[in-house]
């Protein structure tokens, strides 16, 4: 039953990935020049990043990468909008367990809480003036367990 159950979840992960990848991927060569000044505006505003886990890093998790592929526990869609950083947070990590989630080195942003899978889905923001165009999330448990903590990909804005 645990691997009918693990399966579920990787295949939620591809699911997600899956959809976003389909979402932001928008063929250049079928666009007009005004659609592709467009697409570009938009994606200049959003970025997606991993997060890995990794018990430290500094604020901005310029060490944090995805060289291992199976210290990836989610991705999160960082959208900045009208004076607004969007967060779309997709993750399978540890099952039934809240796990609270900051901009790093700056405050808590909210709390991501895992089903019985270990997955979930979840929307955040924070007032984009709150992070410069370098910037970072981490996300633990209560009590910061070491090999349950999670750091993003550091995110970049122009």
């Amino acid at each position: 039953m645990h691997d009918m159950t693990r399966a579920r979840s990787s295949l939620l992960r591809i699911a997600l990935l899956g959809i976003a990848s389909a979402v932001c991927t928008v063929p250049a060569a079928a666009q007009s020049p005004i659609e592709k000044s467009e697409s570009a505006r938009a994606n200049a505003n959003q970025v997606q990043v991993a997060q890995v886990r990794q018990d430290f890093s500094g604020c901005t998790n310029s060490n944090v990468n995805t060289n291992d592929p199976s210290l990836v526990g989610g991705t999160v869609w960082v959208t900045r909008k009208d004076g607004t950083t969007n967060l779309d947070v997709a993750v399978t990590m540890k099952p039934k367990t809240t796990y609270h989630f900051f901009l790093k080195c700056v405050r808590l942003i909210g709390d991501v809480t895992t089903d019985d899978e270990g997955s979930a889905v979840a929307t955040l923001s924070f007032p984009t003036k709150d992070a410069g165009n370098v910037f970072a999330f981490d996300m633990y448990p209560e009590g910061a367990p070491a090999g349950n903590k999670y750091q993003s990909v550091q995110v970049k804005f122009q």
